[in-house]
């Protein structure tokens, strides 16, 4: 079990409800971090085992796994 950073976009229907959609989303694992109410966005992490049973949370739109990045730093010689 690993705990994976994730972003659940909240359904337009369910935007002026996004405070419950994120006390939903706590109650089925996840550690909610920022809700972003004017774009019906939540963040937060949960255990990758979860991210199914977020997805079926009432007013849950889509559930995106959060991506990491690294560039390479500007001395090195991959540019």
């Amino acid at each position: 079990m690993s705990n994976v950073n994730l972003s659940i976009a909240v359904d337009e229907k369910y935007i002026d409800q996004i405070q419950e959609v994120a006390q939903n989303l706590e109650s089925s694992g996840m550690n909610v971090g920022q809700l972003l109410e004017n774009l019906g966005i939540i963040t937060g992490s949960c255990d990758s085992e979860k991210v199914d049973a977020l997805a079926q949370v009432e007013g849950v739109s889509h559930v995106e796994l959060s991506r990491e990045y690294k560039l390479a730093p500007p001395e090195s010689d991959v540019q």
